[in-house]
Parts: C-alpha cells; sequence; structure tokens
C-alpha cells in the first residue's frame, strides 16, 4: 500500500484584501496596481459584496483573469464589515494587507512593508499616504505613538485618524487572537478594530513612507457623518482610557465638535 501524497500549500507572504461594490473602473486601477508591485509573493483576493455587475466580469474584460494570484469571492449585498471578514476567511497569507478598492498600491510597497515587517519585528503596520485631489496631490504623514494607549487615545479624541485603514498590514496570528472586524459596526468597522487591538497591547509600527495613493472623490466622503457619531459615541463607551463618566463625556464633546465641522465643511463645497 502506497501512502497517499499531500501536497503542501504554497502560503504567499501577504494577502491582499479588497472589497468592493460598483466601482469597476477604479477597482481595475487598484488591481493593477497590486500586480505592479516589485515584491511579487502575495495573492490578491478581492470581494465583491453585490456589485451589479459581477467584478469576476470587471476582471475578465479587463484581462487580469489569466494571474493566477488573483481571486475573486462573491457575496450578497451584505456590507463591508462582513465582507471584510469573508476576505479573512479566504486568505491563506502570513500578512494581510487591505486596500480599499479606490485606492491604489505604490509598486514599492509590499516591498517596503516587507522590510520593515522583517526588520523591526512588529505585527502591525500603518503608513503615510498621498491624497489625490483634482487640485494634485497632497503627503499625509501620520503620527507616531510612544505606546499602545497613546494611540488609542488618539484614534478616539483626533479630528484626523492617526492612522489609515487602507494600506494596514496586519500579521495573520494577530487577527486568529483578537478576531475579525465586528459586524454590528455598519461605519467605523476599521476604527473598532484598531481599538481593540490597542486595547489588547498591540502597538503598531509607523511605516514613514507613503505606499497608498488615496483618491478622494464624492463617493468616499463618509455620508450620514453626523449619524456616524452614534457609533463613535460607541467607541468611546467601549474604549475610552478611563472608567470616569467625565472622561468619556469629555472626549464625546471633542468628537462631536470635530465631525459636525467636518460636515459643514463639505456642506459649503
Amino acid at each position: 500500500m502506497t501512502d497517499a501524497v499531500t501536497t503542501p500549500v504554497v502560503r504567499p507572504t501577504f494577502s491582499v484584501c479588497i472589497v468592493v461594490r460598483d466601482r469597476a473602473t477604479l477597482l481595475v486601477n487598484a488591481v493593477c496596481s497590486v500586480l505592479g508591485n516589485t515584491f511579487q509573493d502575495f495573492e490578491l483576493v478581492i470581494v465583491d459584496d453585490g456589485s451589479q455587475v459581477p467584478v469576476s466580469q470587471v476582471i475578465e474584460e479587463a484581462g487580469l483573469a489569466s494571474d493566477r494570484r488573483v481571486r475573486v469571492v462573491s457575496q450578497p449585498p451584505t456590507g463591508i464589515a462582513e465582507a471584510r471578514n469573508l476576505g479573512l476567511r479566504v486568505a491563506v497569507g502570513r500578512y494581510v494587507t487591505v486596500l480599499d478598492s479606490d485606492d491604489e498600491l505604490t509598486p514599492d510597497a509590499l516591498s517596503r512593508l516587507h522590510h520593515l515587517l522583517t526588520t523591526a519585528g512588529r505585527s502591525w503596520v500603518y503608513a503615510d499616504y498621498t491624497e489625490i485631489t483634482r487640485g494634485g496631490a497632497r503627503l499625509i504623514r501620520l503620527p507616531e505613538y510612544a505606546s499602545a494607549g497613546r494611540m488609542l487615545l488618539g484614534v478616539l479624541t483626533r479630528p484626523r485618524l492617526p492612522f489609515k485603514h487602507s494600506g494596514t498590514t496586519i500579521d495573520r496570528r494577530v487577527l486568529d487572537t483578537i478576531g475579525g472586524y465586528d459586524e454590528s459596526f455598519r461605519l467605523f468597522e476599521d476604527v473598532e478594530l484598531m481599538l481593540r487591538a490597542l486595547r489588547s497591547g498591540v502597538h503598531p509600527c509607523h511605516l514613514d513612507h507613503p505606499i497608498v495613493r488615496f483618491q478622494r472623490h464624492d463617493d468616499n466622503v463618509t455620508r450620514g457623518r453626523l449619524g456616524g457619531l452614534v457609533f463613535w459615541f460607541r467607541l468611546i463607551d467601549m474604549y475610552r482610557p478611563s472608567r470616569f463618566p467625565g472622561v468619556g463625556l469629555s472626549i464625546k464633546a471633542l468628537r462631536a465638535l470635530s465631525e459636525t465641522g467636518k460636515w459643514l465643511v463639505t456642506r459649503i463645497r
């Protein structure tokens, strides 16, 4: 009797995960930016969250379906957190890199991430990015924090988030420990994941180099910004650094002023 031969699973270094619904042109640009990376040990997992034109058709028509690193999985239009979790279940890479469907990776993104992860021995990386608008490009430098606790306070209080989820790269073992996205959050599921990691003691490492091109347009401005305060207040109640009620109320007041100001800016535009 001959023992059956089991083919080992080849696990890539990175799983780049994109969630998309109805952004065909922007998605193709995002996919091409990943495939154009100089570091080639990756897979690309695309989660189609109920697009009217199936993503598999979009990828086929763009001539990208022949690349075996590209995998498309689909679900009914369920929501961003559920779609992100589906991507995590499908991904097999050592590190998970998040990319929004309307963003692009720079050609050196995965190479820089790999160098930092292997030399610094860190398990979570967030990076600077370039904001692209009709008026040009602007480099966004993100702050560094001396501890997870200080970053947690920064996430809760800063008007501009001190991290961008697109481009964030996480060791899969950390995700297995803290869990995936909280599907009860239909907004700010990325913020909740970061706060949960910080509360558990994960100290993210800052990559001081822009690896994402963020395409700012009308569709990616968070709609219902004032309605989103309900989710922000929930986050503050869950993750405020002190159990004294006054601290939570102060943070809520700061957040309400911040979100109201951003809402007024979008109204003026």
